[in-house]
């Protein structure tokens, strides 16, 4: 996988040419085969090209930057085009007299810039509004570092890392937490879309692109626009991630959003090859292979089926992660990953694609905050009844009921609580207190989600941007070696901007959710796809897992370090750490999905030189 690894110092402080220089002694040192991609004045970037020899550096004339990752132009219609960028003179001066706001405008993909400004000695770090490509950073005696892997900086034994046991408690209480905080005390993330200027020693962040300001520009009154906006930018948006692979391994659930994604696959012109896979279960609504089978059939696509087997799945292996800045959802890796990879080589594909972010791009969930965004646009009216109907046909309730929260949230204007309206089930194992404390700590919202920010703006605004702020993972949490790149092209800025673009109570038309994206891919699905509402659910599947892994669990979290500190409520969590309770309930997928994986990552830094201790 890609990797780059930045340093930024202020070249006037001499203080800082030794730790930049034992640094990059050190990196030559390493087995990884760093190359520098850019150098001047106070500023060092090296990065590892993939194993096939392919370079993801695009580099500006002069050394004035260069941007790591994937670049397309915005000009979607034109894939193979978009796959070769080149920055020349005039487009580089102008990206960097921007500050790189033209980046943000005329391009998009999967990527963080890093550019000098030579008339002023200034050096900024921009990461893309999708967040596709991480982005660390630390500091080592005056020098900051910038990095894709944090396995990279502990690699050189520069750096005592230290868990921040406040951010952990805000992640148990809401595993959705994005900020610029990590697990670690020496790491912060620079945010999707956010800019990190260095400029005589001080550093300067600020929100570059700003998804509520997109938002609150809704151009798509009308859904016949919407749909044949959607339908050319989401075809184009797969297109141009589909031209970066020989060979892709897609993830068909058979549900819509990945059904969109393959039937844009097939037309793609790069041609690559392909093959779906479907994993299905033995518990009901388990198994989707009807779905997927129809729509593999509907185009032509091999499809292999793959049957889950919970006694095969091993928790142990949690105890091997990767190190990272904080925990992640290591289920689906620790089931799927080794399958996928072995699949993905036997056919030659170096890409994994899913339709993974669809419902939240799509607006599948929360229907009846819709209402209140047409009240909060329109006020009242015809069309006000109109929208509540339609959210009571997507979410099985009255009318009623939505219409009062419509009113109540546009007059009585209560703070819109993220955390809450995310966690709406009732938690019994993560102690009340933890909860009511990170739903008062401001420091766990978004930097999108502000206060200032969020003032006035419709809940389902809000709630949409929150369905699309986490970034998705890139690296694998367990392979060391190579692995085929993941890609979700549904989480591609275009698309995004423009479904942001689209209003909820618009996404809900007809009383279907994801409507837009239904209309406009209708034609290219099988019509039982495009019609059904109810998806797959795994409830019997994750208890089965527990059950099998059930030993593994109760030692590594009734007296493992959340319950320690406080975090978990023992015995709550040893209720459900039997085979005596009911199969289907949320705290089985909270257990196996959030709290099983947080330990982990601790114990992965309590083998390392990091203290959890502080």
């Amino acid at each position: 996988m890609y990797r780059y690894f930045a340093l930024v110092w202020n070249p006037g402080d001499v203080r800082s040419q030794p730790a930049v220089s034992s640094i990059e002694e050190r990196l030559n040192a390493s087995p990884t085969g760093w190359s520098r991609v850019l150098e001047a004045p106070g500023v060092l970037v090296f990065h590892a090209d993939r194993k096939d020899g392919s370079s993801d550096a695009w580099t500006f004339p002069q050394a004035a930057g260069v941007v790591l990752g994937r670049v397309f132009t915005r000009n979607i219609d034109s894939p193979q085009a978009a796959a070769r960028v080149t920055f020349d003179d005039g487009e580089s001066t102008q990206i960097v007299a921007s500050g790189g706001r033209r980046l943000l405008e005329k391009y998009w993909g999967r990527y963080v810039a890093i550019v000098r400004n030579g008339a002023t000695g200034e050096v900024w770090v921009l990461r893309d509004p999708s967040g596709g490509f991480p982005c660390w950073l630390t500091n080592h005696a005056g020098v900051a570092i910038v990095c894709s892997d944090i396995e990279d900086c502990h690699a050189l034994g520069l750096i005592s890392f230290a868990v921040n046991w406040n951010y952990i408690a805000g992640f148990v209480a809401h595993a959705g937490l994005q900020i610029r905080e990590t697990a670690l005390q020496e790491v912060s993330e620079v945010q999707p879309g956010e800019r990190v200027r260095f400029a005589s020693g001080s550093m300067q962040r600020s929100i570059e692109w700003n998804p509520i300001e997109i938002a609150r520009s809704a151009t798509f009154e009308t859904a016949d626009e919407a749909v044949a906006a959607l339908r050319a930018t989401t075809i184009g948006c797969v297109h141009a991630w589909a031209a970066c692979h020989r060979g892709i391994l897609h993830n068909l659930s058979g549900g819509l959003d990945s059904s969109i994604v393959l039937s844009c696959l097939v037309t793609a012109p790069s041609r690559p090859d392909l093959v779906c896979l479907n994993h299905f279960g033995a518990g009901p609504h388990e198994d989707e292979r009807r779905y997927a089978r129809a729509m593999a059939q509907h185009v032509g696509a091999k499809l292999v089926e793959h049957q889950l087997d919970p006694r095969a799945v091993r928790l142990q292996e949690l105890l091997s992660l990767r190190r990272s800045p904080r925990p992640w959802f290591y289920l689906y890796e620790i089931e799927h990953g080794r399958f996928e990879g072995e699949l993905a080589a036997q056919h030659g594909a170096n890409g994994l694609f899913s339709g993974a972010g669809g419902d939240g791009v799509f607006f599948q969930a929360r229907a009846d905050l819709a209402v209140t965004d047409y009240f909060f646009t329109h006020g009242l009216g015809g069309g006000l009844i109109r929208t509540a109907v339609d959210a009571a046909r997507v979410s099985r309730k009255s009318i009623w009921p939505l219409l009062w929260q419509a009113v109540r949230l546009r007059m009585l204007k209560p703070e819109w609580d993220l955390i809450a309206a995310a966690k709406p089930v009732a938690r019994t194992i993560v102690n009340s207190e933890l909860i009511e404390a990170a739903k008062r700590n401001k420091g766990f919202t978004h930097p999108w989600l502000t206060p200032a920010n969020t003032r006035g703006v419709p809940p389902g605004i809000l709630w949409h941007i929150m369905s699309v702020a986490m970034p998705p993972a890139y690296y694998s949490s367990f392979q060391r070696d190579a692995y085929p790149e993941r890609t979700m092209p549904l989480l591609s800025q275009p698309l995004v901007e423009l479904c942001l673009r689209i209003p909820t109570y618009v996404l809900i038309r007809s009383g279907r959710d994801r409507a837009v994206a239904r209309r406009a891919f209708e034609r290219d699905l099988p019509a039982e796809i495009v019609r059904r509402q109810a998806k797959g659910r795994a409830d019997q599947h994750v208890r089965n897992v527990l059950d099998a892994n059930l030993d593994f669990l109760r030692e590594l979290l009734l007296d493992g370090l959340l319950v320690q500190r406080g975090l978990l409520n023992r015995a709550a969590l040893e209720l459900y750490l039997t085979r005596e309770r009911s199969p289907a309930d949320f705290q089985y997928t909270e257990i196996l999905q959030e709290h099983a994986c947080t330990e982990a990552w601790l114990r992965s830094w309590a083998t390392s030189s990091c203290s959890t201790a502080s």
